[in-house]
């Protein structure tokens, strides 16, 4: 590995990581609003593959006519300008998306037309732009070389090393911790450190690389809105754990959990103990299906799925002698259920 060619690697690492992170987290934003089914995995997977294959003929075009890295890394950077801006307008941008359906295509399937239409508006600029990477990286970090096979290799391993470390980063470190939208700020800065040092050696727009990244930096540390249910007054709790958006809101008799949803209701508790109404205390019912079903009769139920723990509660008061456990993967909804 040439240190000629170090910085090339060090771009095709963090393009490579960017670009799954980004996708990840592309997932978690659009969650509250389209869900994070199968379906919307597929719309997000397909669509920025597909801006990575155009950005892949782009970034080969150009770097065959301008074989210039200040042109790639201007590229880079603006990818970065992008993701950077995407925690501050995104949420307002899928709300307006999924708003203008509803009132244009009512009988449309939002979920796909929704999650479609927003993943192309937010991400395809920077998805494209970064798909333009490795073609550029490739013809600039051969041109030189005998070892053209072997460059060519490498800086595509660099690219899938760094989108390998990519996947697992955001999922069980920055999302849970800092959340989604630091996330994009992130990988924004880290895109923008490496332009930066490429234009400060190369003494060619310093300053605007250096402001940028400075900026990202400065919204990295402070506290931010990323409120995803910006409309709603009554949210007392909003967060993020390793298995999903959480959000928990109170109103004058009850207080709500939400999963991974910014309009649905997971867990309701009402505060003087009554039934909500709600389909989930169907489920009360299912003691009185057992054969030989009494009120002396003992019962040992085993619930898979605490939730915040009402239906434990509930089936406590309505079942007499009845000895409940429950088990819940996300300890962070549990912790919810304690607080609230």
């Amino acid at each position: 590995m040439k240190k000629s060619n170090l910085i090339l690697y060090i771009t095709s690492f963090l393009s490579g990581m960017t670009v799954m992170a980004v996708e990840l987290s592309c997932s978690r934003l659009l969650a509250p609003y389209f869900s994070s089914s199968q379906i919307v995995w597929t719309v997000i997977i397909g669509l920025i593959m597909i801006c990575m294959s155009i950005g892949n003929v782009l970034g080969g075009r150009s770097a065959d006519k301008h074989k210039s890295l200040g042109r790639l890394y201007f590229y880079i950077w603006l990818a970065s300008v992008w993701i950077a801006l995407i925690p501050f307008v995104g949420k307002y941008l899928i709300s307006g998306i999924a708003g203008l359906l509803v009132l244009v295509m009512p009988g449309s399937d939002i979920v796909v037309m929704g999650s479609a239409l927003s993943c192309l508006v937010i991400f395809s600029l920077p998805m494209t732009l970064l798909g333009m990477v490795s073609p550029y990286l490739v013809k600039l970090g051969v041109e030189d070389t005998e070892n053209k096979g072997r460059v060519a290799g490498q800086i595509y391993a660099m690219g899938t090393i760094g989108s390998i470390i990519g996947t697992f980063v955001p999922t069980f470190f920055t999302i849970p911790y800092i959340g989604t939208s630091k996330t994009f700020l992130l990988f924004a800065l880290l895109l923008n450190i490496v332009c930066a040092l490429y234009f400060l050696f190369s003494r060619k727009n310093a300053l605007r690389n250096t402001i940028t990244a400075v900026l990202i930096l400065v919204f990295l540390l402070i506290p931010i809105n990323d409120s995803l249910a910006f409309w709603k007054t009554n949210i007392i709790y909003e967060g993020e754990s390793l298995y999903n958006y959480l959000q928990v809101s109170e109103t004058d008799d009850s207080v709500i959990l939400s999963t991974n949803v910014a309009f649905g209701v997971q867990s309701i508790y009402k505060k003087d103990g009554s039934l909500s109404g709600y389909y989930y205390e169907y489920a009360l019912m299912a003691p009185y299906f057992i054969k030989d079903m009494s009120p002396e009769k003992k019962l040992d139920v085993l619930v898979l799925g605490l939730g915040t723990g009402t239906f434990p509660k509930q089936l406590k008061k309505y079942v007499p002698n009845v000895t409940t456990d429950a088990v819940e993967i996300d300890a962070k909804i549990a912790d919810l259920a304690s607080k609230y």
